[in-house]
């Protein structure tokens, strides 16, 4: 069998991911190198000197050719098939993360909230987060709505004045 370079990876692509004391985000990858990016919560607000991400802000973003290419690489070789809909382990802070990926008739979602999720879904998770500290951020009025959207761990409480 032979695969065009052309073929598509992926019709739909969402992450979304929470960490009680860095961010909480949801991100959507297009068919070309455009993203966007929902900063739900951040650390951020409080410091001016911090241009982004801030809460409650809509972003776009452009992945580098070989960001894209990773990406790909990633959708391809793993078989959303064979994984549950959700690993749950009960604690009170630390990460989570929903995916929602969509080709030709399957899509599925999958909700990690483990220390002891597949690998496969680990290393997309950090190859995500780490693209995401990365990306060259420009605010968009554009309204996003993501089926990645999960209930967030609650961020921490402001710091309190002395």
């Amino acid at each position: 069998m032979i695969l065009s370079c052309n073929e598509k990876k992926y019709d739909e692509f969402e992450f979304s991911y929470g960490n009680t004391f860095e961010t909480d985000f949801s991100i959507k990858f297009t068919q070309n190198d455009s993203v966007y990016l929902r900063e739900n919560w951040s650390p951020n607000d409080s410091n001016d000197d911090i241009p982004y991400p801030k809460s409650n802000t809509n972003y776009t973003a452009i992945l580098t050719k070989k960001e894209k290419e990773k990406l790909n690489t990633f959708l391809n070789k793993i078989d959303f098939k064979k994984f549950d809909t959700a690993y749950i382990e009960n604690y009170q802070d630390g990460e989570q993360f929903n995916l929602y990926f969509k080709k030709n008739y399957f899509e599925k979602t999958i909700f990690v909230r483990s220390h002891h999720s597949p690998q496969e879904l680990d290393s997309l998770k950090n190859w995500i987060v780490g693209v995401k500290r990365n990306l060259k951020l420009t605010k968009t009025k554009k309204v996003l709505a993501f089926k990645s959207k999960f209930n967030p761990i609650p961020p921490p409480p402001p710091p309190l004045s002395n």
